[in-house]
Order: C-alpha cells, then structure tokens, then sequence
C-alpha cells in the first residue's frame, strides 16, 4: 500500500473512531447500567418503596495471639431496592475506635439481598485487650433514605 493509501485509512479509521466516541457521549440511560435512576437510594417513584439497610455482625474465633477478625453483613431488609450511585458510608470500630471504613457507591442491594466480608484487625497497629466490644455501623452519615434508621448499627462483645 502506498502513501496515499495509508493517508486515506488512517483518516478513515480516525473518522470512525472519533464518530463512535460521539455516539458513546449519549444521554440515554438506557446504553449505560451506571447511569441509572436520579433518585438513588431515595423512594422508588414508581412504589413509594424504601430501602432498609440493616447491619450484621459477627466476631469470627481467634486467640490472644491472633490477629480478632469480623464477618460484617450489609442486608437490604425493606421492599424498595438500594441502587448504585448514592454513597453511603460503613464502618467498623473496637472499643469505640474506628479501624475500618469505606463509602460505597457502587452497590445495589435488591430487597432481600445482601453482601458480606471479612476484616482483621491487626492487634499490633490497634492494640486492643483480650475482652471489649466490636460495633459495624452502615449508613454512618445517613445519606440513604430508609424505612428504618433503627438497625443500622449492631455490637457485639469479644473474648479470648
């Protein structure tokens, strides 16, 4: 291929990128599952249903010279769903120290679902005793509209 050749592919192949990128900037929610609903995490408009984020939690068994670890559960247990897109923020503490967060908004919580992880908390860094409480808090700044404020947070006693 010639010159003028390659000259004239690479302004076509340019023209087709450049028109496909336009055509990907569209406003229609429906090409794109990250744009969804406007009113995330806010009252179905169609149901006038909300969500209900409850909090879960369980100190998994260690010893004094493990590292204590916790299984934390976030549940939707209203009948409207939570979409992506509204952040909410979740924490953990030991003993009324904070040694976890993150905000989320990637999550959607159908009613009736949930999710679950796992997190150690590193008895060097926070130097906790042998007994005390551990609290899961979601929700911290109560940025989702819910049915119910009330179980958004769960403590729970240790022991070694």
């Amino acid at each position: 291929m010639g010159t003028h050749g390659k000259t004239i592919l690479t302004v076509l192949l340019v023209s087709i990128f450049a028109g496909g990128f336009y055509f990907m900037q569209s406003n229609n929610s429906a090409l794109f599952k990250g744009q969804l609903d406007r009113n995330l995490g806010e009252e179905n408009p169609d149901t006038g249903l909300l969500p209900d984020l409850k909090a879960g939690l369980e100190v998994l068994a260690a010893s004094p010279d493990e590292d204590l670890k916790v299984s934390a559960t976030i549940s939707n247990a209203g009948q409207g769903p939570l979409n992506q897109g509204k952040p909410f923020k979740y924490a953990i503490y030991i003993n009324g120290q904070e040694v976890f967060s993150n905000t989320d908004s990637y999550s959607s919580i159908a009613p009736g679902d949930s999710f679950n992880f796992v997190y150690p908390i590193p008895k060097t860094i926070y130097q906790y005793p042998n007994t005390g409480t551990v609290k899961f808090v979601v929700d911290t700044e109560k940025n989702i509209s819910e049915s119910s404020e009330e179980n958004n947070e769960i403590e729970t006693p240790y022991s070694f």
